[in-house]
Formats: structure tokens, C-alpha cells, sequence
């Protein structure tokens, strides 16, 4: 473990909000949240060691999974519309849908596939799973780095579009990295990037069972103007902010976090974490999501920048 000073302003004054457990995967540890009082930063401190955060990505880690492969028709489907509806939401916003894009944390590559099938792009993606970068590249045919994006090392103004897909926040460096990205794209090139939302009605309604707080992969949560300023200090002006990803699934694994820690029955935990995730729970969420969506109340916020 270590302990580190604010990421994006450097102070030593922090305050604790509250403690936190691994209630993914229910590894042991118990972690401090604290938010920095010069800032508004949220981050676990001390926290695991590059060298010791590897244990908390077991090989069942749901990120990594090869869902083009999975053995349910569903879930193959729903992974489709994920990065479908991602994949629309971006080339909304472009100018022109081509050049060279990079998925910093691309995991199995499916975000890049789906922008390759929408236009004339030359994908690019950085993993640091092996694994993942391994499927990325043999079962897609990306372009996938297996590390870090400094590790990578592009050249200047090499990329016309960079996104990072619920990343920022696992990230040991996280403002190091977005001066990374501003140096690797173009100037008037289009930075996306989706955060944990701490203002959302979920994080009020479960507290510490609220899944964006993921702890101890979520080193860093971003409230909204925190990553406003952020993205500023490292070179971005930020066009427009919206939340559209990761709404059912991350209410259905906090409802789940609940029910593991609340219910004693095992039939009944099972039973009401299968109909969190059913379609009609999902089709009854619609109403709440529409309003809370044109508030940007969801659970994950993606903020639209350019590079100044």
C-alpha cells in the first residue's frame, strides 16, 4: 500500500468520507475514501501499489470478458447495443467520420470494432491486460498495445479521436495521462471520456453499496466540475457533458451489493439479483433514466472535449 497527495492539485489535505470494501469480487481489505479539500478530488489513500492492484482483476473480472464469444445470445446482444449506443453517440458529435482513433483501455477491442463498421476509421486501442489485448488483436484484428499509453509512445498530434470508456478512474496517473492524450491528438481533436458519477441519484439512494465506487479498482472519482478542471489543466475545453452509458447495470450490481451484505437467504439474494437484471426491470427503469438522463443524474457521465 501507499500513500499518495491529490493527483490533480498536489495537496496533503484531505478529508475521509468513509470506508470502503471490494464488493465485486468480496477480496479482502478495507479502503479509505477521502476527497481533497483544495480540490474536491475523490480518491482512495493509501491504496494498492501498481505491483499489488493486479490481484483485484481476477481472470473473471467483467471488463475482460470475451462477450463476441459469451455462450448467451443475450448477453451477446446486449454488449452489441452497449457499443452501439456508444459508438452513436460519438459520431454525433464529429466533424467527419474518419481518421485514426484511439480506445485507451479498450479492453477486448469491441468499442473499436463497432467504430470500424460505422466509418473509415484506423483503430488504435491500449490495454494492459494481456489477455484482453491478446483477443483484441487475434479474434478482431486491432491494433492493440499490450500497456500503458506512455508505453505506447505515438507520436505528436497522431490521433484524431481518443476515448477512455469508464478507464480514467482505475488509472495510478490520471492527469498524467490526460496530458499524454493532449499530446498524442490533434489540436481541435475529440477527447471522450465516461466517469463514475457521484452526483447521481444512485450514489444517494445505496451509499457505500453504490457500484461507481468499486473500490479499490476505482482509485479516483471525478464529481462533475473536478473533471471540468482536470481536463482543463491538461489542455481540453469541454463541449458537452451527457450521460447515456451503464445505467441498468450499474443500478443492478448496487442493488446487488446490497442485497449480498442486507439479506441473509441465499435463495433470496439469488432471486432478486436475477430480477434486477431481467428486461422487465430494465424496461420499468425507462422513465426514471429519461429524467435522470436529462439531468445528468445517471451513474456514468461522459464529458465531449477538444484540444485546445
Amino acid at each position: 500500500m501507499e500513500t499518495v497527495n491529490c493527483d490533480l492539485c498536489g495537496a496533503d489535505d484531505a478529508e475521509f468520507l468513509f470506508a470502503e470494501r471490494d464488493l465485486l469480487h468480496r477480496l479482502e481489505g478495507t479502503f479509505r475514501l477521502v476527497r481533497c479539500r483544495q480540490c474536491g478530488l475523490m480518491y482512495i489513500n493509501p491504496r494498492p501499489t501498481r505491483a499489488e492492484i493486479g490481484r483485484y482483476y481476477p481472470g473473471d473480472y467483467c471488463a475482460y470478458e470475451a462477450l463476441y464469444d459469451h455462450p448467451s445470445r443475450l448477453v451477446r446482444a446486449d454488449h452489441r447495443y452497449g457499443v452501439s449506443k456508444r459508438a452513436r453517440a460519438v459520431v454525433a458529435r464529429l466533424e467527419k467520420n474518419s481518421g485514426r482513433l484511439l480506445d485507451v483501455g479498450c479492453s477486448t477491442g469491441g468499442f473499436l470494432d463497432e467504430m470500424r463498421r460505422r466509418g473509415d476509421w484506423e483503430p488504435y486501442g491500449v490495454e494492459v491486460d494481456a489477455e484482453a489485448a491478446r483477443y483484441g488483436r487475434e479474434r478482431l484484428g486491432l491494433e492493440v498495445f499490450a500497456g500503458t499509453l506512455h508505453e505506447a509512445a505515438y507520436a505528436d498530434d497522431f490521433f484524431d479521436l481518443v476515448t477512455l470508456w469508464n478507464v480514467l478512474e482505475h488509472l495510478h496517473r490520471p492527469q498524467a495521462t490526460l496530458v499524454e492524450i493532449a499530446r498524442v491528438i490533434r489540436p481541435g481533436g475529440l477527447l471522450v471520456v465516461a466517469v463514475p458519477n457521484p452526483d447521481c441519484v444512485e450514489a444517494r439512494l445505496f451509499g457505500p453499496y453504490w457500484a461507481g465506487w468499486d473500490a479499490p479498482r476505482h482509485l479516483y472519482v471525478y464529481p462533475r466540475p473536478v473533471l471540468e478542471r482536470a481536463l482543463a489543466q491538461a489542455g481540453f475545453g469541454v463541449t458537452e457533458v451527457a450521460t447515456f452509458t451503464g445505467r441498468h447495470q450499474v443500478l443492478a450490481l448496487s442493488l446487488g451489493n446490497w442485497v449480498d451484505d442486507r439479506v441473509r437467504s441465499e435463495r433470496w439474494r439469488r432471486w432478486l439479483k436475477r430480477a434486477a437484471r431481467s428486461l422487465p426491470a430494465r424496461l420499468l427503469t425507462l422513465p426514471y433514466y429519461a429524467v435522470a438522463d436529462h439531468w445528468n443524474r445517471s451513474s456514468v457521465v461522459t464529458v465531449f472535449a477538444r484540444r485546445q
